[in-house]
């Protein structure tokens, strides 16, 4: 069974994530970004996974425009087994639900959807207290 995925980073955590999946898959790892040129995205893989970052309160409740944009260039995913997985720092809210919303709007069913919670590097005042005055 072939398989892909794609994937958008900011940071490197979807990266990373979306890395360790295709290892573990024997997949194609795909760069979102170094496809969004073509007109549209046909593909002959019969899993297709689709890494990204949760961004806050955009257009798409969550999803980053890019992903947006990369789910209405898929051509023929109707028979395609899709999945998900977002990279979060804290939580992903209705990023999944929206993904899937738009994913059937193109014909398609989301088969499966994952948040990844990354570490919260974010640091309090007290926090910042405690690591320097221990």
């Amino acid at each position: 069974m072939s398989t892909e995925i794609y994937y958008f980073s900011g940071t490197g955590n979807s990266l990373v994530t979306a890395r360790n999946i295709a290892e573990k898959m024997n997949g194609k790892l795909i760069s979102i970004p170094s496809v969004m040129d073509q007109e549209s995205l046909k593909t002959n893989a019969e899993v297709i996974g689709i890494v990204f970052p949760v961004y806050y309160a955009t257009n798409d409740c969550g999803i980053p425009l890019i992903i947006g944009r990369f789910i209405r260039k898929l051509e023929n995913i109707g028979s395609k087994y899709l999945f998900a997985v977002c990279t979060s720092g804290y939580m992903s809210g209705e990023t999944i639900e929206n993904l899937s919303k738009l994913i059937q709007s193109r014909g398609a069913k989301l088969a499966a959807g994952f948040t990844v919670t990354m570490s919260n590097k974010i640091l309090t005042k007290e926090k910042q207290y405690k690591m320097f005055n221990n």
